[in-house]
Formats: C-alpha cells, sequence, structure tokens
C-alpha cells in the first residue's frame, strides 16, 4: 500500500485529510528544530564562503534559497520572496519573518542580519562575523549539552541499579510475605521497570547533543550499503528468536534441554546481529576518521586552487595522499572521475555517498558553489575547514564521555543480570524443595499460622505455591527489558546513527545469554538438597 493511500484510510477513519497532513507537519517541523543548530551552522559558512565572491545580496540570498539540505533555507526563501517579488526591503522582509520563526537562534541571527542591513554594513563583513559568533555560542551549547548528557548518564547509572534492586526485592516479597497476588505482583512490576527504561532513555536522548554522522543520500559507503540490505532481515530474525526461544520457552512448558534454551535464544540472537553490528562499527569509525581528515583535504585543496591557480581536478592530483587518510582513495577516484570529463556534480555526489558523512554531505557544497561562484578558495576552504574542525573537536569530546559511560554500563549489566538470575534460581530451588516437602508431609498454609515468633505472618504456606514458570518469566523479560534499554541508552551517549545500536546489542545479548545459560547450573550445584532429599 502506498504511503498516500494509508494516509486516506488514515483520514477517513480518524478525521480530515488536513488534520493528518497537520501532524505529520508538526513531526516534521520538530526534527528540524532539533537539528536547527547545526544547519544553521552550516547555511552561515555557506553564506559566508559565497559572499567572497562579491555577489550582490539578491545572489546571495537566491542561491541560499536553493540549498534544500538546510533547514534554514525555507525561511530565507520566504525573505528573498518578499524582497525580489513584493518589492520589501531586506532589512524588513527580515524583521517581518524573524516573527514567524520558532527557533531562538535563528531569530536572533534574523534581527541582527535586519539590523546591519539597515546601517549599511557590507554582507561579507557580517556573514563572517556573524559566523564566528555563532560558531562560538554552537560549541557552548554542545558543551552545555554534553554536561547535561553526564549528569543524565550518572543519573541513569543510578536508575539501572535502583531497577534491579527493586526487581530482587520484589521477587523476595512475593516469594516469602503474603503481597496478594504474586501474578499480578509481578506483571506489574514488569511494566514499572518497563516505563523506568523507557524515561531513563529517552531522558538521555533529550539531553544528548544533537549531532548527525551519517548521511542519507540514496548513494552511500560500501559499508551503509550493506548495513541497509540486511538491517530489516536482522532485525526480524534476531526479533523471531528472542521470541520463539527465549520468551516462549519461558511462558510455555518447553522440553528440557541440557541447557537453558532461553539463554540460547539470546545468544543465536546476538550472533545475527554480528555481521550488521560489525559493519556498523567499521562504518562508525570510517566516518569519523574521514570526518577528522577532511580538514586537511578541504583547506589543501582551498589553498593550491588559490595560490597556483589550478583548476579542482588538476588541484586535487597536487595534495599529499599521505595527509589523507580514509580519504586518499577516494579523492582519487574523484579525481579520476572530474579528469576523465564527467559531470563535475555527478562527481561530487559520487564522492560524497561513498563517504557516508553527514558533514561531508553539508561542508561540500559549500566549498564547490562558492568556487564556482568565483569566490576566494584560500578562504573558502578555511571557513569550511574551521567549521568542520570544531565539530570533530566537540565530538571527541563527546566520545570521552560515552566510553566511560559505555565502559560503566557493560559491567553493571553483567552484574545486574547475574544477581537477577542468582536470585532467581536460589527461589526456585527454595520453592521446588519446600513444595516436595509439604507435598510429602501433607503441611499446609493454615497449619503455619499458629507459630510463634512471627513465622505465621511469613508466606511459607504460599513458599511452596508459587509457580516456578512465574519466577522464570519475570527473570526472563526484566532482562530483556535491561538489555534493550542498556543499548539504547549506550546509543544515546555515544550518538551517531542508529545502526549502531546493532553493535552494542551483539555485546550485551551475547552475555546476557551466556550468563542465562551459566547461572542455573552452577546454582544448582553450589545449593544441592539431593542427600537431605533423599534422606527424608
Amino acid at each position: 500500500m502506498e504511503i498516500s493511500e494509508i494516509k486516506n484510510s488514515f483520514s477517513k477513519k480518524f478525521g480530515s485529510q488536513i488534520t493528518f497532513d497537520k501532524i505529520l507537519l508538526k513531526v516534521e517541523d520538530y526534527k528540524k528544530e532539533l537539528y536547527m543548530s547545526n544547519d544553521l551552522l552550516f547555511s552561515l559558512t555557506y553564506m559566508a564562503a559565497i559572499s567572497t565572491a562579491n555577489l550582490t545580496r539578491d545572489r546571495i540570498f537566491s542561491s541560499m534559497s536553493e540549498k534544500k539540505e538546510y533547514c534554514p533555507s525555507v525561511y530565507f526563501n520566504q525573505i528573498r520572496e518578499l524582497a525580489q517579488n513584493w518589492h520589501y526591503d531586506y532589512a524588513h522582509a527580515c524583521e517581518l519573518v524573524s516573527e514567524k520563526v520558532t527557533s531562538d537562534m535563528l531569530r536572533e541571527m534574523f534581527n541582527r542580519l535586519s539590523n546591519a542591513i539597515s546601517t549599511g554594513e557590507p554582507d561579507n563583513e557580517f556573514l563572517t562575523k556573524e559566523w564566528k559568533l555563532f560558531k562560538t555560542k554552537r560549541k557552548d551549547e554542545y558543551e552545555r549539552d554534553l554536561e547535561t548528557t553526564k549528569e543524565w548518564s550518572n543519573a541513569y547509572t543510578a536508575l539501572l541499579v535502583s531497577t534491579s534492586l527493586v526487581s530482587i526485592i520484589v521477587l523476595l516479597s512475593v516469594i516469602l510475605y503474603n503481597l496478594g497476588n504474586p501474578a499480578r505482583t509481578l506483571y506489574s512490576t514488569m511494566f514499572v521497570i518497563f516505563i523506568m527504561s523507557v524515561l531513563g532513555v529517552g531522558l538521555l536522548f533529550k539531553g544528548s547533543p544533537k549531532d548527525v554522522r551519517a548521511h542519507n543520500l540514496k548513494i552511500k559507503s560500501k559499508e551503509q550499503v550493506f548495513i541497509y540490505k540486511w538491517l530489516p532481515h536482522t532485525i526480524i530474525l534476531s526479533t523471531l528468536i528472542v521470541v520463539l526461544f527465549t520468551i516462549v520457552p519461558a511462558y510455555i512448558n518447553s522440553a528440557v534441554f541440557y541447557i537453558d534454551i532461553k539463554g540460547i535464544g539470546m545468544i543465536l540472537a546476538g550472533l545475527v546481529m554480528l555481521p550488521v553490528g560489525i559493519y556498523a562499527r567499521r562504518d562508525a569509525k570510517k566516518i569519523d576518521e574521514r570526518d577528522e581528515s577532511y580538514t586537511t583535504f578541504i583547506r589543501s585543496l582551498g589553498s593550491i586552487v588559490s595560490g597556483s591557480g589550478l583548476t579542482l581536478p588538476k588541484a586535487l592530483l597536487k595534495i599529499d595522499p599521505k595527509n589523507l587518510g580514509e580519504l586518499r582513495d577516494m579523492s582519487q577516484e574523484l579525481y579520476k572521475r572530474l579528469g576523465s570529463g564527467l559531470d563535475p556534480k555527478l562527481s561530487w555526489e559520487k564522492f560524497v555517498g561513498e563517504t557516508g558523512s553527514y558533514l561531508i554531505y553539508k561542508l561540500t557544497n559549500v566549498f564547490v558553489d562558492a568556487v564556482n561562484l568565483g569566490g576566494d578558495a584560500e578562504v573558502i576552504g578555511e571557513l569550511v575547514s574551521s567549521s568542520n574542525l570544531e565539530i570533530v573537536l566537540l565530538r571527541m569530546k563527546r566520545e570521552r564521555t560515552s566510553a566511560g559511560f559505555t565502559n560503566l554500563v557493560i559491567p553493571l549489566h553483567i552484574a545486574m543480570v547475574a544477581l537477577l538470575l542468582f536470585i532467581g534460581k536460589i527461589l526456585t530451588v527454595f520453592t521446588t524443595i519446600i513444595s516436595k516437602l509439604f507435598t510429602q508431609f501433607n503441611i499446609t498454609g493454615t497449619q503455619l499460622e499458629g507459630i510463634p515468633g512471627g513465622l505465621g505472618g511469613m508466606n511459607l504456606g504460599i513458599f511452596g505455591g508459587v509457580p516456578i514458570e512465574l519466577l522464570g518469566q519475570f527473570v526472563v523479560v526484566t532482562i530483556i527489558v535491561l538489555t534493550i534499554s542498556n543499548v539504547l541508552a549506550i546509543v544515546a551517549v555515544k550518538g551517531g546513527p542508529m545502526y549502531l545500536a546493532l553493535y552494542y546489542s551483539v555485546i550485551l545479548f551475547v552475555l546476557s545469554g551466556i550468563l542465562m545459560v551459566a547461572i542455573p547450573p552452577l546454582v544448582d550445584r553450589a545449593f544441592s538438597f539431593n542427600s537431605l532429599m533423599s534422606g527424608l
């Protein structure tokens, strides 16, 4: 079914087409607001770069309006239409559009632009100063968001420990004391754990710096081609494995195997995600290296074009490949395409797509367009490389924070899952033993009510009556919720494409599965009461 058909059917069932379109529009606006800071930096870099060609104000606004990949281009297009079609002066047009802008940063920039135009300040001088100003403000904003992420990451680790302890306390309470219906209590606790995990991960995503690393173009890197080809199959297959081999056996009395099939299901799910996870990690690492090398690449290209007067294809040949790192082979391929007389636009699009980098995608067009318009290549290269370097350095700071968080969450996850399995298995062992004792000696819960010393208030009668399957279900569901939650938390703090979650899913799912396979037999050996039961 096409998207238009879905929209029409939804509109007929739940309301008008206008209502559905409004919802979609609000979602799109929200996405734009999230990354407005990044796109505003790219927009100012673009305008400052093309202004070195001494373009007219009409040409600057027209060129900026055509850059649909930048969110602010919509508002610049409105200013252009007011000035060129409705004969408003640009200062008044900037004021009018700023009143409808929801982003505070963009509104303030339009107000400053309006004031600069009114006072007669040259466009190139204002745009260069505004670019420097906004770059400083964005750096401060990113660092403040990073500090917030650190605080929320500390809170999440505390929440993780608290959630696990609550699970263990509820398990003990249900077994030892009469808290009503055990099934209702445990399922309610599962729901509470799920809500706490969702809130924790949501706060991490909300507080973390908004930074895209991988583009969404049709042309992609080799790793991204593999990832997007197998990602749907991997997610579907791993989900089916978890459901069939982990969740279903916990709820249905399945055949007895030599090892716990539920843990095998977690391990198999992790192994299924392994190929895509490895490619995701490799792609993220290469993107970071390419972004770092791009600073040298674009600065050198601008200096060579400006100093020697060479064209872009010939200037590419002059760049020392030893300094290009991950971009070395790609720059050589770009030279071959441009040198062969292929369409320059398509050649640059191929280069940008194969890098897989969002930064290179946003900034390459700045350099190419500005040089083609006659701007100073050396100044343009400095502008582009400076914007790129600023973001790369901020990402390095975030990487240090995320590395510490990841190295803390993974051991904590192992400890919490192991403890949950240990307590759950011990309770299962004692429940089984006491159930056998009650059955063998015909003991009922009413016979224990008269025991002095407070033991009568304990739920010893129900201790032998709580279904073992219910304990297993609680433990399995809690482990799955914690595993998925921790994976998403790591990705939220680290940043990068969402398919990177599969890499961390491999680690946590396999570790959880190994613990589910190994810990119950160890507990059985450590707390074996075969001699006691045989002597009764």
